[in-house]
């Protein structure tokens, strides 16, 4: 069943929330990310295929988080 215009509209507003919540909440400090320890090791696994594509890896955390 498709969904109706209002739907569609409901649903957009929401997200559009959710992503400013998300970008007016981003964290300055990255090292405070809860899951940067797992996302650190996760990562380091493939550190041979960012490495010079990315500088700053507690912020590239942040981001994935």
């Amino acid at each position: 069943m498709p969904l109706s215009q209002e739907q569609i509209e409901k649903i957009s507003l929401q997200v559009i929330k959710v992503l400013y919540s998300r970008f007016k909440n981003f964290p300055e400090n990255a090292l405070s990310n809860r899951n940067a320890p797992f996302h650190e090791a996760f990562l380091s696994a493939f550190s041979d295929k960012f490495h010079g594509k990315v500088s700053d890896v507690p912020f590239f955390i942040s981001l994935s988080s």
